[in-house]
């Protein structure tokens, strides 16, 4: 029988992720310029010197906080590009999907808009959420819609423009969302489902050609 975890080992298991919950709390309040390890670790319960056992800068943490909640969520959508079967509409459905959850559920929102507001002085942490997550859902989508075209499911097109007019009105429509709050003109629910038909409509081939 497997023994039980020491309490002490168990709280130090979890610290990592109370600093990053910690950190995402002080960044969303006082944004990333003038957030402080010292708050961050006031907020987490914990010295200045223990953030630094697990991260290297704010900008580590930072990029932690991002890959925590991205990475997972587009290593699923690459593996079921990787192993589906079926129609590439089918993809496009389960990308659109799960790019909805993240820009309804998630932090990573937030996050963009730090980044929007101190990318000029902070390239380092715009950059890395440039990789880990716009880039990899251009990359997803475009590995899609290109599949599309080769199984004659989608019309021939400019795969790096379209992948443009799926991604560039889900970040304006996630920006808006978190500049203005919760209106009725930027509802998560209608604009992603009109903005799916719109995708399927644009992608579809002409059947009559």
């Amino acid at each position: 029988m497997a023994r039980p975890v020491p309490k002490r080992q168990r709280r130090k298991e979890a610290r990592p992720a109370e600093i990053r919950a910690a950190a995402l709390q002080v960044f969303s309040e006082r944004g990333f310029a003038a957030a402080r390890l010292e708050d961050v670790a006031e907020v987490a319960g914990v010295s200045k010197a223990t953030i630094y056992l697990y991260f290297e800068s704010k900008a580590d943490l930072f990029a932690a906080i991002v890959r925590e909640i991205a990475t997972p969520r587009f290593d699923a959508i690459e593996k079921l590009i990787d192993t589906h079967e079926g129609p590439s509409g089918e993809l496009i459905d389960f990308i659109l999907a799960r790019l909805q959850e993240v820009a309804t559920t998630t932090e990573l929102p937030a996050l963009l808009k730090i980044i929007l507001a101190e990318a000029g002085n902070f390239p380092e942490i715009r950059n890395f959420y440039l990789e880990a997550v716009v880039l990899r859902a251009f990359k997803s989508l475009g590995r899609i819609i290109r599949r599309g075209i080769e199984r004659g499911e989608f019309r021939p097109c400019n795969i790096e423009a379209a992948v443009q007019d799926i991604i560039f009105p889900i970040l304006l429509n996630t920006i808006g969302r978190n500049t203005f709050g919760a209106i009725p003109q930027l509802d998560p629910d209608g604009f992603f489902s009109a903005h799916a038909e719109f995708v399927r409509r644009g992608l579809a081939a002409d059947r009559g050609a």
